[in-house]
């Protein structure tokens, strides 16, 4: 769990159904540009993250989790009423240490986030722009 002195952030979803408070540090935004993560997102995945012990839900029943039949290692959140995409994360991840990823567009407050890693550069759609001041990554990086 975060420390008394650690940020608090609040995010959510359009529609209000999904809330969360995440009380503890964000890390950097990264990008991914993977296939999967287009369709997931209807573009690209912008996402923080933070320790899943730090995160508090209030979804009123309505956040589902999307374990894709290619790779049931990942699970893709969302709201079931909206369709908003919530987070994404890892299956085989120690309990102790799980993070989760924050789909950046739900904060309601991230100031100070700011990008620091484009994974899949190579997958970008074309009428993506890649800030060429951010590290690319390729899938023969990753």
């Amino acid at each position: 769990m975060a420390s008394d002195s650690a940020p608090t952030t609040h995010g959510g979803c359009l529609c209000g159904s999904v809330q969360y408070t995440v009380s503890g540090p964000l890390r950097p935004v990264w990008q991914c540009h993977c296939v999967r993560c287009q369709k997931v997102t209807g573009n690209f995945m912008a996402a923080t993250g933070a320790l899943a012990a730090d995160i508090t839900l209030n979804h009123l029943g309505a956040l589902n989790w999307f374990h894709p039949g290619d790779d049931p290692n990942v699970a893709y959140a969302f709201c079931r009423r909206c369709g908003s995409t919530m987070f994404w994360r890892m299956m085989d991840q120690d309990p102790a240490d799980e993070r989760w990823s924050i789909c950046a567009g739900t904060l309601d407050d991230a100031v100070g986030l700011r990008t620091e890693a484009i994974w899949f550069s190579d997958h970008a759609a074309a009428h993506t722009h890649l800030d060429p001041t951010v590290e690319h990554l390729t899938s023969n990086d990753l």
